[in-house]
């Protein structure tokens, strides 16, 4: 599952470059903007939240590849 954690950084931050490019040639508006800036970065924290914690709770451990 490690293996995975950049693919989906990269296409996380591909997806935030083409959502700014629609706000520069106008094809998205700002709130739109925001919105979609702010639900891509929520899903990425927890997805890696989510992979590298071996415990889903308060004050959990992290995976001895650290």
């Amino acid at each position: 599952m490690k293996k995975l954690d950049p693919v989906v950084i990269i296409v996380d931050v591909l997806l935030l470059i083409g959502c700014g490019c629609m706000f520069l040639y106008g094809k998205m508006s700002a709130h739109s903007l925001f919105i979609v800036g702010l639900v891509l970065i929520a899903l990425l924290v927890v997805y890696l939240y989510v992979t590298n914690y071996k415990d889903n709770h308060y004050g959990g451990k992290f995976h001895k590849d650290f």
